[in-house]
């Protein structure tokens, strides 16, 4: 399950990009809301968890597994190659999702290569796709940023190669594979987001039974498709005694939610707050942060907040994909996410960096970057699933919530 944001990145439904062996992916200006995954396709919940048996070089000298090329040694040699290569082929980026506007201008400002971005609304399930696609093409994605639930499919399909950044081993051990095949550069958490035009600003899931909240409770979806509201299942859950194990209680206290008649169904977080179809909706944090100043136009006043009775997260990863037509180009996109620059930008975009903790501490993120994030006193109780835990809680909530939640 993936941060999604309204829809897979696409709203599930949408068409997914056109991609036909032998045809070159369209390129697509860079999507203007904060849309893009909202809604990642649950399929790939079921994939179980990753199996890893392959130890594969990272930064090795030489050529590349699959793409015969040469690859720096030294991240030196990879950002002279890459400079070369003149280019890295990304997908799947929003603007507005984790700040990748200031991701791309500040690699590009740094490294002078270009970063084109194919289909910014996609899926993770649709990256994956899309790789498989056209691998060994010159329009295969360098490297892509796909839901943690998905790598177990990279890996198997054999559309993944390891490499290991510089700052490999400053990253958390439960956001990175132990042999290199990918890092998770970021993460958000399920929030709680409030016109107060609207609606008082809640101070708890319980709160939200008031009499106050009737019709105005909003989940971003339905969690039997969307990986957001299923993350938000989970934090409910949390929140009433359960635990990544076991969602009963967060399916449970929906249902309590829709029999109040204080649950309603919206497709967009952003719009159904803009237009009044609900005043409190879940979502990644990191969204709100996104959102927040289309909401401002539209005459909305927002508040966000993690509540610290059910801190939940989830995150991407960003691995170097099989053969990749610029593969220093790849590499050295991934290393920039990870380092002290590109944390700095995903936290100004309100998303978590993977090495927070330690950047934090050693002063190293900015006051505006820190103002954007969770209280480090809540992320320090954050809670990650692991793939058969969100296998195991997306089939019972398939199973379970047509009958329970009536909204």
């Amino acid at each position: 399950m993936s941060g999604a944001q309204h829809g897979g990145r696409r709203a599930i439904g949408s068409p997914p990009p056109t991609l036909k062996n032998g045809a070159t992916m369209s390129m697509h200006p860079p999507a203007s809301g904060p849309s893009r995954r909202s809604f990642l396709r649950l399929s790939a919940l079921g994939l179980g968890a990753a199996a890893l048996g392959t130890t594969l070089a990272g930064c090795a000298s030489g050529s590349s597994a699959g793409s015969r090329k040469t690859v720096g040694s030294s991240l030196d040699e990879i950002a002279a190659l890459a400079k070369k290569e003149g280019k890295v082929q990304l997908i799947a980026l929003p603007d507005t999702w984790a700040n990748y506007k200031g991701q791309l201008e500040k690699f590009r400002a740094k490294y002078g290569i270009e970063t084109p971005v194919a289909s910014p609304d996609a899926s993770s399930a649709e990256e994956v796709k899309a790789v498989k696609t056209l691998l060994g093409q010159s329009s295969q994605p360098d490297s892509i940023d796909i839901g943690y639930s998905f790598t177990k499919a990279a890996t198997e399909q054999g559309l993944i190669e390891a490499y290991r950044p510089s700052n490999f081993d400053r990253v958390p051990d439960n956001l990175k594979d132990p042999n290199g095949l990918w890092v998770g550069a970021y993460y958000g958490v399920v929030s709680i987001g409030v016109n107060t035009k609207a609606a008082p600003r809640p101070a708890s899931f319980e709160d939200l039974k008031r009499p106050e909240y009737k019709g105005k409770v909003a989940l971003p979806g339905d969690p039997r498709t969307g990986a957001t509201s299923l993350a938000t299942v989970f934090a409910a859950a949390l929140a009433y005694g359960g635990s990544a194990d076991d969602i009963t209680p967060g399916i449970e206290y929906f249902a309590d939610l829709a029999k109040r008649g204080n649950l309603v169904n919206i497709s967009k977080t952003s719009s159904a707050l803009a237009s009044g179809q609900a005043a409190v909706v879940f979502d990644w944090n990191y969204n709100f942060t996104g959102m927040s100043a289309e909401l401002k136009r539209t005459g909305v006043d927002l508040e966000f907040f993690v509540p610290a009775e059910g801190v939940f997260g989830t995150y991407y990863v960003q691995p170097v994909t099989k053969a990749s037509p610029q593969p220093n180009a790849a590499r050295l996109w991934v290393d920039w996410l990870t380092s002290d620059e590109g944390a700095e930008q995903y936290a100004l975009g309100g998303a978590v960096p993977a090495r927070f903790t330690e950047l934090a501490q050693a002063g190293k993120l900015s006051k505006e970057a820190m103002a954007n994030l969770p209280d480090p006193e809540i992320l320090r109780k954050v809670t990650f699933p692991t793939v058969d835990q969100g296998t195991k809680a997306s089939q019972l909530v398939t199973d379970t919530w047509a009958a329970k939640v009536r909204a």
